[in-house]
């Protein structure tokens, strides 16, 4: 199906702005208090035993169909049942193991699990842009990106954008502790129209991907979470 989609072009302008733009998430796939197999999770409860598949998976996100890349499940034994450590694992393994799709991913979105130095160093290893979503942490640089961009003016002000009353958009340019290259803190900051507030907040490494752009990626990583939870 996928080598069918590539043949007949049906991705050539890209799914968002000319760029082609994947999402991964976590998900389980089967659950049983009754069935398993060698390759189960298991939780113990009391005499109970829940055995599931969990795993993630990658398919675009835009517009156009919305095509599953690729899936990897847990490993037991292997990938940690923290949802943090296991579930980042397990995208790792499925990001290198799709590659293999030459041009049918530019960048690649995933929620705040991978706002950490081992997931941006991989997608830079493996020659992709990244997008994720920036959450409270430990990581001292990210905490400085977040400040320098409170303490400016917003770059870029946008009314009735996407349905928003207005969107301010501010941004600084950072080094994230043990990546070596730059990358870029975006902030969204959204009044709704029924004067309800909301933001967004990303790190990336699309350097000169318009911040219109940025907004409409991260926006769109919600088709995975519609389509296949």
């Amino acid at each position: 199906m996928i080598k069918k989609a590539v043949e007949n072009k049906v991705f050539e302008n890209g799914t968002i702005d000319g760029y082609m733009v994947a999402a991964i998430d976590g998900t389980k796939f089967f659950g049983s208090n009754k069935k398993s197999c060698s390759d189960c999770l298991k939780i113990t409860k009391g005499k109970t035993t829940y055995c599931f598949h969990s795993g993630a998976v990658m398919s675009t996100v835009g517009i156009g169909p919305k095509l599953v890349i690729g899936f990897e499940m847990y490993k037991p034994g292997q990938d940690a049942e923290s949802k943090d450590e296991g579930e980042l694992n397990v995208a790792k393994r499925l990001l290198s193991s799709t590659m293999s799709h030459n041009g049918l991913m530019d960048v690649v979105v995933y929620d705040a699990l991978a706002c950490n130095s081992l997931w941006i160093n991989h997608y830079r290893d493996l020659g992709i842009d990244a997008i994720v979503r920036a959450k409270n942490n430990n990581n001292k640089s990210l905490r400085l990106a977040k400040k320098a961009a409170n303490k400016t003016e917003a770059v870029e002000v946008w009314v009735d954008e996407q349905g928003f009353e207005k969107v301010e958009v501010y941004m600084s340019t950072f080094t994230m502790d043990n990546v070596e290259q730059p990358l870029r803190f975006v902030k969204f900051a959204i009044k709704h129209k029924n004067n309800l507030r909301t933001q967004i907040m990303i790190i990336t490494t699309c350097m000169e991907t318009t911040l219109k752009t940025l907004f409409k990626i991260i926006r769109a990583r919600w088709d995975i979470e519609l389509n296949f939870q």
